[in-house]
């Protein structure tokens, strides 16, 4: 059997690639080209380290850098879901939170941006989304430092197949080496970019690795699945019971308490299982605690 190739727009590969200190240049490179300007300094702020085994919690970020006065944060979405936006929103927002405290003048805050390469978008997303916090009408912008960019990787991948050059370096996140060589071009960044994915894909605990985390998340999402078709039965027999309108919000309600009961059971990460029920982290801790 073929062996499995990972490209890099799975998270534990892209971060692999681009958070080790020695591929400096590659991701000062990834971000030059995202931003179509020249980067004099880079720094690596709080960069994830690749997690040793599936039971291992990562850290909240994918890449965060420093550089000439801004805070440039990289997500890597291998796939879309709704609540993806606001999770990734989260995280630039609190960082931006963070500056407001410490900063004694407003105006001399630094710049923040962030970079998302998203697979698997709703089909009216543009290849490309820039979104500022303007109004909507007058165009006036509120806030002038703070912009999010955002990469259609599944739509620029049809484009690079049709010979559009221009985002090359993304459609490479979910090409394996033949389709790099063969959509990509072969510049210097593409180049070592193509050197360090067969690398890693030749590393064969790292391998193993990916292979494992792949696994324990079909499994995860199986068991979420599972307890949210036991919970829907009851959620709709409770509905029956208490009428179409009042019946149909509570009957909901208790169908996602008992499948939050039944995820906490099988052991699964409170932030899944609010992610899969609706319900708050403080009511799943309360559900979990018995209080």
């Amino acid at each position: 059997m073929q062996k499995k190739f990972y490209t890099a727009k799975t998270d534990a590969m892209f971060k692999a690639i681009f958070c080790n200190p020695e591929n400096t240049e590659l991701l000062k490179g990834l971000i030059e080209k995202c931003l179509e300007e020249k980067i004099e300094v880079i720094e690596i702020k709080s960069p994830e380290v690749v997690k040793k085994n599936i039971y291992e919690k990562g850290k909240v970020l994918d890449v965060l850098v420093y550089s000439g006065g801004r805070y440039i944060n990289i997500e890597i979405n291998s796939s879309y879901y709704n609540g993806v936006h606001r999770k990734n929103s989260a995280y630039i927002f609190n960082k931006y939170a963070e500056a407001l405290k410490v900063g004694e003048d407003y105006l001399k805050m630094p710049e923040f941006i962030q970079i998302e390469f998203t697979n698997e978008l709703p089909k009216n997303y543009p290849i490309l989304g820039k979104y500022e916090y303007i109004d909507a009408k007058t165009k006036i912008k509120r806030v002038d430092n703070l912009v999010t960019y955002e990469y259609n990787i599944s739509k620029i991948k049809e484009e690079s197949k049709k010979g559009n050059r221009l985002y090359d370096f993304v459609a490479a996140l979910d090409f394996n080496l033949e389709e790099i060589k063969k959509y990509c071009g072969d510049d210097e960044y593409m180049k070592k970019f193509s050197e360090e994915l067969k690398r890693l894909n030749d590393d064969i605990e790292f391998t193993e690795f990916l292979s494992a985390e792949e696994e324990a998340r079909k499994t995860q999402n199986t068991l979420i699945n599972a307890a949210k078709s036991e919970g829907l039965e009851l959620g709709i027999k409770e509905g029956k019971r208490l009428g179409l309108t009042e019946g149909r919000k509570l009957g909901i309600k208790e169908r996602n308490i008992e499948v939050a009961k039944n995820l906490l059971k099988l052991q699964i990460n409170i932030s899944d299982i609010a992610k899969a029920t609706g319900l708050s982290e403080k009511e799943i801790n309360t559900l979990n605690t018995g209080k």
